[in-house]
């Protein structure tokens, strides 16, 4: 029995595309500079990828995307901000206190809606340095939603969503055009969702886009697609703190087949708790857990992982998957977080999986 694994999306930046992302915000560098760093960024990543054994899958790391969020915009970059700003237009996500990321108004002169950016457009460049198996990631249509935040004339919010999922629709079947082996689909706000309408009603809404652009996918689209979501990454803080319990059961029951959900955060017995609450919810799906922490700077042990790999496979009763827990840099201008750090902690994923299945298959 082989162990499942997939990558997060996201990698820290260097310190010199960090300068060429905030040179080019500020118009102080041109377009193809910045693709010129960008590309050399990408051979770096996948060079040390293919160090790593037993890691099946690689990915650009992202650091082609101002951040995983609003890449899709023309000029997506996210500034941060102080905690609840009071003069804010746009949708606020607050991490805690700590600071605040303000998400972009769609305006007028930007509708009718479509992307300016998709995430197949550096697989290309990818597939120059590297021929192993890959995956791309696009963000979810309940995030790319959140940018609509004022009526605009002649164009209602019905028709902008409807255009949303049709561009979701098509960033998904691009990457798997371009080849990918799988597509992480991020949809962090989910967990977000619970903190601005503990209710839940915002939840089903949001799961309700997920399901409308799995109905436009075929079968075997479908099989490619993980949906992730998580408490949010950014300057080590997290966005909220929910309970897994109110958030994995919505998601586990829509029409997506495969799931990349973090525990590594977790108590003991919290631990527990919330592996039963996906068995309970799983129905045949499959899920790749998170059992590496993007917040603990401590680069957790292969022996530990595969304690917990086996433990849950105990209680689902079906051997899960294995990642980290999110993006370690999901915004290119995150200063907190370093590369090394990061592979770090993945080829410890990848020797915690390989441990587990000697031990499985004993």
């Amino acid at each position: 029995m082989e162990i499942r694994q997939t990558p997060v999306g996201s990698l820290p930046r260097s310190k010199q595309l960090q300068d060429a992302y905030a040179a080019f915000n500020k118009e102080e560098l041109g377009r193809g500079e910045l693709d010129q760093v960008i590309e050399s960024e990408i051979k770096d990543v996948v060079s040390e990828y293919e160090k790593i054994e037993n890691n099946p899958l690689i990915t650009t790391g992202e650091v082609e995307k101002p951040n995983f969020l609003t890449y899709f915009l023309d000029n997506g970059f996210i500034k941060l901000g102080d905690p609840s700003p009071k003069d804010a237009e746009g949708f606020v996500i607050d991490f805690e206190g700590h600071h605040s990321r303000e998400i972009a108004v769609l305006q007028k002169e930007q509708t009718p809606f479509n992307y300016a950016h998709y995430g197949d457009e550096w697989i290309s460049t990818l597939k120059s340095f590297s021929n192993k198996p890959f995956k791309a990631t696009v963000i979810a249509p309940s995030a790319v939603s959140l940018i609509y935040q004022k009526d605009l004339p002649d164009y209602p919010k019905e028709k902008f969503i409807s255009d949303v999922i049709n561009e979701c629709v098509k960033d998904i079947k691009k990457c798997i055009n371009a080849g990918a082996a799988e597509v992480g689909m991020d949809m962090t706000e989910a967990t977000y969702a619970l903190k601005v309408d503990p209710t839940g009603a915002v939840l089903r809404e949001m799961v309700d886009l997920i399901n409308r652009v799995a109905d436009q996918l075929t079968e075997n689209e479908l099989n490619l697609i993980t949906l992730h979501t998580c408490f949010g990454a950014d300057n080590f803080t997290n966005h909220n703190y929910s309970n897994y319990q109110d958030v994995y059961p919505a998601l586990l029951q829509s029409k997506i087949r495969n799931f990349h959900l973090p525990l590594a955060s977790l108590g003991e017995g919290n631990f527990e708790n919330v592996l039963e609450c996906i068995r309970e919810y799983i129905d045949g799906k499959f899920v790749y857990l998170g059992f590496v922490s993007h917040l603990a700077k401590d680069i957790e042990t292969p022996k530990r992982i595969a304690e917990r790999i086996i433990l849950a496979s105990d209680i689902l009763g079906v051997t899960p998957g294995v990642s980290e827990c999110c993006g370690y840099s999901p915004f290119c201008n995150d200063l907190t977080t370093t590369r090394e750090w990061a592979f770090d902690k993945i080829r410890a994923r990848a020797e915690g999986a390989k441990l587990a299945e000697q031990q499985l298959n004993a």
